[in-house]
């Protein structure tokens, strides 16, 4: 019964994917990002940019880049240099930190780092491990 309880445990609390690689200093990740509202909506209006830079001065590093094609503001970061470094770095955002997200459910729906991206994903554990408790 214990092993059953454990097992389950495991399950409901590890991480489905593990992050592997590292960064290759490409730049893609500052460019062209969609930034979003506090419940994850994405930013469609200049308003809306302006509310959020009063909220969170980290995002009075972006600009306004283009918008996509559903009419979603993309974003650059005014923090990369030419040689595709940050000028902040030790004062960077949560987001910029966190890059890539490891988010399960982008992830399972076919989701992954910016093309020239160094960072992957690979699952935890294989599908046959888990068959064999």
């Amino acid at each position: 019964m214990f092993k059953y309880i454990k097992f389950l445990y495991q399950i409901m609390t590890s991480s489905k994917y593990i992050k592997k690689g590292k960064c290759n200093k490409c730049g893609n990740c500052c460019r062209n990002i969609i930034l979003t509202l506090g419940d994850n909506t994405p930013i469609r209006t200049e308003e809306q940019f302006e509310r959020v830079k009063e909220w969170d001065k980290h995002f009075c590093n972006f600009y306004i880049s283009g918008k996509d094609e559903n009419e979603v503001l993309q974003f650059t970061c005014n923090a990369l240099d030419k040689n595709n470094k940050c000028k902040v770095y030790f004062l960077r955002g949560f987001g910029c930190r966190m890059y890539p997200k490891k988010d399960t459910k982008f992830l399972i729906n076919g989701g992954k780092p910016l093309d020239g991206c160094g960072y992957y994903y690979e699952p935890n554990k294989s599908f046959s491990s888990f068959l064999k408790h």
